[in-house]
Order: structure tokens, then sequence, then C-alpha cells
């Protein structure tokens, strides 16, 4: 009877594989191929799903109004600061001066506000907090105002509270939750947004911050009060939008920046736009003079 062959092997040497069993592990290595190519899909669509919600958020407008943009003597007839920052979710003033409720109250309903920043603690960006309060009190709000700022925001509005309305506040119970939060250099969620708070230079006993707001990918910076630093220069640092305080057109003052100093550092801001608000007397007198964006009460920007 015949038998098969046996092929000999020299030592060192493998045999190939029989068609039958490379066959297999061509369908193997197939399968292989065909996994990567489902990851490599996978990632994409990630990738994409990444890129598209970048998209999205490019495509949300936030509304920033000025509802207030005078000084602290509402010079030119201007209100207090008031600054109503909206998107999608998000409802929040930066400061509510002393006559910051009248100017709400005529471009947008109070109880629309969620929440409160505030840059520091002078009567022309935190005054008008306790007559928001009490009006909205007796206008039957329900959800809660969340109030954040320097670290003695809530004693000084306590004080405030006692010192205009002692008959309302303490004897009567709020209708609605009232929230005090400090700001500080981590960002915080206030009002829908992402606020963090940096220290510059004004009048040490107010705790006088710039504010840093995060809105849908887009970055608001605001001075408050301040005058020219290296902290300022910080507050503003890659933001979409600065708001800028020009209190004067040229005048050289220890607390607050003057219009041409923003001109001067305007490149060391590195802001892709600056628009000048709490104009005091002196620059209102040179308003065609100034080669920036400014503000009056009322006024509406879309980034």
């Amino acid at each position: 009877m015949l038998r098969p062959l046996r092929r000999r092997v020299p030592g060192g040497a493998r045999l190939l594989p029989s068609l039958r069993a490379r066959r297999g592990r061509e369908r193997l290595h197939g399968a292989r191929r065909d996994g990567g190519a489902s990851h490599r899909a996978r990632r994409a669509s990630i990738t994409q799903g990444t890129s598209a919600g970048r998209a999205q958020r490019d495509r949300v407008t936030v509304r920033v109004h000025f509802l207030g943009s005078g000084n602290a003597f509402s010079d030119g007839g201007r209100a207090n600061a008031a600054i109503h920052v909206t998107a999608p979710g998000v409802s929040l003033l930066l400061d509510c001066g002393g006559s910051a409720l009248p100017a709400i109250k005529k471009h947008v309903d109070p109880a629309t506000i969620d929440a409160i920043a505030v840059t520091h603690l002078h009567g022309d960006h935190f005054g008008g907090i306790t007559f928001l309060v009490i009006e909205q009190h007796f206008a039957g709000r329900k959800k809660a105002l969340v109030c954040a700022g320097p670290p003695s925001l809530e004693q000084r509005m306590r004080a405030a509270d006692q010192a205009l309305y002692p008959d309302f506040f303490g004897p009567v119970q709020l209708g609605f939750p009232l929230r005090t939060l400090v700001l500080g250099p981590e960002p915080i969620e206030l009002g829908g947004a992402h606020v963090s708070a940096l220290p510059v230079r004004h009048v040490r006993l107010a705790e006088p911050h710039g504010l840093r707001v995060e809105v849908a990918g887009k970055l608001i910076a605001y001075s408050g009060d301040a005058r020219f630093t290296e902290e300022l220069v910080a507050v503003a640092k890659g933001a979409d939008l600065f708001i800028c305080e020009a209190s004067y057109f040229d005048r050289d003052d220890p607390a607050h920046i003057s219009y041409k100093q923003v001109m001067a550092h305007r490149h060391e801001f590195d802001a892709k736009r600056i628009v000048l608000t709490h104009l005091g007397a002196e620059t209102l007198a040179h308003l065609s003079d100034l080669e920036l964006e400014h503000t009056t009460d009322g006024t509406l920007i879309e980034i």
C-alpha cells in the first residue's frame, strides 16, 4: 500500500502552512483590518462630534446689554454700572450700582436675572442690590438670586439693607432664597456662566477685582474700576470682549485708567475687542475723539 511521502525539513527551517490554513489566516487578518477601520471610524466620529460641539458653541450668540454705563456721579445722566450677559441658559448681571434698578426695568424683566457678579464694594457697583432684592420680593419672585463678589460682599449688603430698610430686612421673611458667594481666581458656576475674579488696583477698602466670564466658549473680561497695572492686563488677556472703564480721557488718576492709557496699552491687553464703559464727564466731552467702541445706556453687543 502506498503511503504519503513525508517531507524532511532541514534543521532551522520551518514548514509553510497549508493553503487552507493560509486562507483562514487571511480571513483572520482581514477581520483585524476591518476592526482597525471600525476603530478609526469611531475615532473620526468622536473627533467630528467634538468639532461639531465647538461649532455649536461658536454659533451661540452671547448678548452683552449695557443697562447702566455711567460713573459714580451719573455724568451725562447715565445710570450706574449694570451689564446684563445672556445666552441660552445664562442670565448674569455684572455689577448693580445704586441707580441700576430703573435702568434694569427699562430694558429687561428683573425676574429673569439669576445672579449678580460684583467687581468691588463701591455704591455705584453694588448699591442697587438692596433695591433689586426688595423689588423682587414684592413682585412675587420665588427662584433664588445669587450674589457673588469680594469677601466682604455679604457683610456690606447687610449693612446697606439695615441702613436703607431696617423695617423690612430682618422682620420680613424674603419670598425667595438670597445667597452670597465669594469670587476668586478659580471659576465658579454663576447664573449659567463660569466666573472668576482677579485682584486689580483701585481703592483697597473696596476689595477691587476684575472679572473673567466664560459663556458658550466665549470669554468676557470686565475691568470694574481699576488703574493700569499688570494685574489689569491679566484680567483682559485673551478675551473675546474686554469691557474697560474710562472714567477719564487723559487724566492720570491713582484709582482709574484713562482712555489715553487704554489706547497706549491696548495691545498688551491681547483682547479681540475692547469696549469702553463707566464714562465720566471728561471722557464724555471727547466722544468724537474716541477710537474705541464705547457704550451708552441701552447699548447691546453680540459676540
